[in-house]
Order: C-alpha cells, then structure tokens, then sequence
C-alpha cells in the first residue's frame, strides 16, 4: 500500500504532495538499506546453516545397520542413506554463502556427501553382484571420505567457533 502512494504522489501536480512523495520514497530506500544490511548472514548464521545439514546427516546415518545380513531391509536403508547424503550435498550446495573460508568448506562438504554417497550406491551393487573387490573399493572410499569429513568438521568448528 505504501508502494501505491509512493507511485500515486509521482503522478500528483502538486508540489506539496510531491515533496511528500519524496520524503516517503527517501524514507523507503532508507529502510530498504537498513533492512537489506541487516539481512547480510552472519558468520555464525552460515555456520549454523552447515552444522543444521551435517548434524541431520549424522543423525540419519545411524539408523542405518551394518551387518552381515544380506537381507533387502540393509540394502534399503544403505540406499536410504545414499539418498540422504546426496540431498546433503544438495543441501549444502544450495547454501548462500559469502564467507570466502565457509565457501571452501562448503564446497570440500559437497564433495566429501558425493563421495559417501558413491561408495555407498556402490557397496550396495556389490552386495547384490556379490562382488568382494567392488565392495572393498567402496569401503576403501568410504574410508577417504570419512577421513577427509573428520579433519574437515575439526577446521568447519575451529574456525567458525573463533569469532
């Protein structure tokens, strides 16, 4: 409704309403300034963003079993969790991020959910073609990736944790 007076008192003859017109339009950009400097994410904020996704992840991660059971309710829930891992890749990917660090972190989070997410689709091929060297190359890169995750979530808190 303020948009429309502001458009009305342009068209207005008048120049005491124009000059009205004027100030509600300097009083608009000013708040729009004010508004839009604000809504600039914090460090904190971005950082919460990534620990929200990697914290679901994990959570999610853990309902999956690991057993020798060649049963499809272990298949299902590896693939439940590939699935969960490439929408955290997604996730994180879809991040607006404008911290040049957390942007590197971010991108090395995508990578490192793409990886898992890989391995596991793999593992699962490999389980139902009962190939023993596919599934230990899919192991072995869930190895890396796991690594690459731990020392990686080490820096993410360290540097967002240093304010």
């Amino acid at each position: 409704m303020a948009f429309d007076r502001l458009l009305g008192s342009v068209a207005l003859d008048n120049f005491q309403q124009s000059v009205l017109g004027d100030r509600h339009f300097l009083s608009i950009i000013a708040l729009f300034s004010l508004l839009l400097s604000g809504c600039s994410e914090s460090k904190l904020t971005q950082c919460e963003q990534i620990f929200r996704i990697v914290s679901h992840v994990n959570n999610s991660s853990q309902n999956v079993s690991y057993t020798n059971d060649e049963n499809s309710s272990q298949l299902k829930s590896w693939l439940e969790a590939a699935g969960t891992m490439n929408k955290a890749a997604s996730n994180i990917k879809a991040l607006h991020i404008n911290d040049s660090e957390l942007i590197k972190y971010q991108n090395q989070l995508v990578t490192i959910y793409r990886i898992y997410s890989q391995a596991t689709y793999d593992a699962v091929e490999a389980r139902e073609s009962k190939s023993l060297e596919t599934l230990e190359l899919a192991r072995m890169d869930a190895q890396k990736a796991s690594q690459m995750q731990q020392s990686l979530v080490k820096d993410i808190n360290d540097y967002c944790l240093n304010q």
